[in-house]
């Protein structure tokens, strides 16, 4: 009997770290006429959480061409460690060496921002070529630079959270 307790402790402890959907943030306003993201993912490694993933979207097939990836950030990070890491991923999905994101490199570190747990980073896509960055509601740049390649550290087939992706892109909230 205790240790049916115990699990059951430890499912509704599971359950309750990966979080409620979030109501729509406020720069998705007139954007997005959905009230729920349309999936999904907790981010973390072994005991640390890093973020909350929600994919935004009214498209029927998800992510559409209008849509906007949310992170709500559960550790802290400098900007720099942002725009580095982001650098790294896209150099490994692509295939390419970090030189070559320099434009990229220097819209990220405009536009990103050092965040803490509770803060709130949202990138609106409005089309291939840009995407409008916002931190805690406020918009801060626009990434005009491998647009599509940045969103594939969590969309694209070659994320290293294929779990995170499959319920960002498959409408569920259990990642």
């Amino acid at each position: 009997m205790r240790r049916a307790i115990r699990n059951l402790v430890l499912l509704a402890t599971t359950v309750a770290g990966a979080g409620a959907a979030q109501a729509q943030p406020p720069e998705l306003r007139g954007l997005v006429g959905a009230a729920r993201p349309a999936g999904c993912s907790d981010y973390r490694f072994l005991f640390w959480e890093f973020y909350r993933a929600e994919l935004w979207s009214d498209a029927e097939r998800l992510p559409g061409d209008a849509f906007a990836l949310s992170l709500t950030y559960r550790a802290s990070f400098s900007r720099d460690e942002l725009v580095d890491s982001s650098i790294t991923e896209m150099a490994r999905i692509a295939g390419r060496p970090e030189a070559v994101f320099v434009q990229t490199r220097r819209e990220m570190a405009q536009a990103f921002a050092n965040v803490s747990p509770g803060d709130r980073v949202t990138a609106w896509r409005d089309g291939p070529a840009q995407l409008r960055l916002f931190v805690n509601g406020r918009e801060t740049g626009v990434l005009t630079s491998e647009v599509d390649l940045f969103l594939a550290i969590w969309l694209g087939e070659a994320t290293r959270h294929p779990k995170g992706r499959a319920a960002l892109l498959a409408g569920r909230c259990d990642g």
